[in-house]
């Protein structure tokens, strides 16, 4: 079986984000360097770019490990698009899934209508944040606010659509789940809120600096049996609904009753070596060529 391992390369030029959120190059080296025979090819997005290496290469799979094409996010679900026009398996979300999990106004009334809790829109202490953005962008520690002055304020550092939500100010979780087409598999990682720290901001999530070393992430958290079962299952339930496949993660946050609600679902997350789903692989006691080679199978 030929596979092509197809990332998008870092654009030169995003000075409103940090350049390490598009750079997915370790990932794709990473995927290839456990695949025999394998294909690897960065691009900058085109479509007759990805045709034309589709078209040099003829594998029988993809796997894909495009994030930005063009520099662009919201592009992002395109080559899954084009690869399911073509008819060629690939690994990861599909194109439907993949749009949907971008836009928060969207996914949040679908899987609160399945009976997921999400947060609620209004009230006190609220977050201000992108609807249609990933990777944290656009979340910064006044994002949280007090009162009706404190949204104007957060407003004007936003462009675009925005949702407003309830604060919920309970433990945080991520949970990564992987499978063919249902979540068999699960790996949960709590984040710790420190030195007046009450969420992960974008600079905590990209930068170096104090944010980030206040908002750890950690395995192994001491987690309640019920507890985890009921954040799995809240994991499960989203994934099932946006109708993921291969791998996702689903950011989870409880209550003041300790309920999970789910903040957010990312399909096709990040795969680099030692971050991410590969980190969760390997904490769930997977090796890493065996996840690899399950999704192209499951791709297949």
């Amino acid at each position: 079986m030929k596979v092509l391992v197809l990332y998008t390369r870092c654009p030169e030029e995003r000075l409103d984000r940090v350049p390490v959120e598009f750079s997915v190059t370790k990932a794709a080296e990473c995927v290839a360097s456990v695949i025999s025979g394998a294909v690897i090819e960065g691009v900058g997005g085109e479509m007759r770019e990805v045709l034309g290496i589709i078209e040099r290469h003829r594998p029988d799979v993809v796997f894909n490990c495009c994030e930005a094409p063009l520099g662009r996010p919201d592009f992002e679900p395109h080559v899954a698009s084009l690869l399911e026009w073509i008819g060629l398996p690939f690994t990861g979300a599909g194109s439907e899934c993949l749009a949907l999990c971008r836009r928060k106004d969207r996914v949040n009334p679908i899987l609160a209508a399945a009976g997921i809790a999400v947060p609620r829109s209004g009230g006190f202490p609220c977050i201000v944040k992108p609807a249609d953005e990933d990777g944290s962008y656009g979340v910064w520690t006044g994002s949280i606010c007090e009162n009706a002055a404190d949204i104007a304020r957060a407003r004007g550092f936003l462009t675009g659509r925005i949702v407003v939500e309830e604060f919920l100010p309970g433990r945080e979780f991520c949970v990564a789940l992987w499978g063919a087409g249902t979540p068999e598999n699960a790996s949960i990682c709590e984040t710790l809120f420190e030195g007046g720290m009450r969420l992960r901001t974008y600079f905590a999530k990209w930068h170096e600096g104090v944010e980030r070393r206040h908002t750890p992430v950690v395995y192994g958290s001491e987690i309640e049996p019920a507890l985890r079962s009921a954040i799995v299952e809240t994991a499960r339930g989203a994934w099932r609904v946006v109708e993921a496949r291969h791998y996702l993660r689903v950011d989870i946050r409880l209550d003041a009753e300790g309920r999970p609600h789910v903040l957010d679902v990312n399909p096709n997350p990040e795969i680099s070596p030692g971050s991410g789903l590969h980190l969760a692989v390997t904490e769930a006691g997977w090796e890493w060529p065996r996840f690899v080679h399950k999704l192209i199978e499951w791709a297949s």
